[in-house]
């Protein structure tokens, strides 16, 4: 791995529209590594292996298929009051997740690695969402709980 490139995920966000999603990857041979956290592509997290298509009327790589998957949970937290990130994502970091901001949108996309427990990150999310901090979604489920 050598090499960066950003892979476009289409997400369809309501019948008939559209949003367009590039993701920073590491090129593995012929694969592509997921290397930055989701924002709006479901069902894909960090360190996903993906194939993907270079399309040469556009001049960029668009999500194929997968190769496997990482066993990462993505998650993404709706934020209502933009003072709760700063603490929200220190909770998350201490707690072993790693997470990135969209500050445009108010949203933290969340990485809970496979081999961390998810039961009390799932706590710490309800406990938000029943506080009406934020509302979150699970757009890439791969922990049992």
């Amino acid at each position: 791995m050598c090499d960066n490139k950003k892979v476009s995920f289409v997400q369809e966000i309501k019948e008939g529209e559209y949003e367009t999603e590039s993701i920073w990857c590491k090129i593995d041979g012929d694969n592509f590594i997921i290397d930055n956290i989701p924002f709006i592509a479901k069902r894909i997290s960090l360190r996903d292996t993906i194939k993907a298509e270079f399309d040469e009327d556009e001049n960029r790589y668009y999500f194929d298929d997968f190769v496997s998957t990482s066993g990462n949970t993505t998650v993404r937290i709706f934020i209502y009051n933009d003072d709760l990130i700063k603490s929200t994502r220190d909770w998350l970091n201490n707690s072993g997740c790693e997470s990135e901001v969209l500050p445009a949108r108010s949203i933290i996309a969340v990485n809970i690695p496979k081999d961390l427990n998810y039961t009390p990150i799932k706590a710490f999310l309800e406990e938000g969402e029943g506080k009406e901090q934020w509302v979150y979604e699970e757009s890439c489920l791969e922990h049992q709980y």
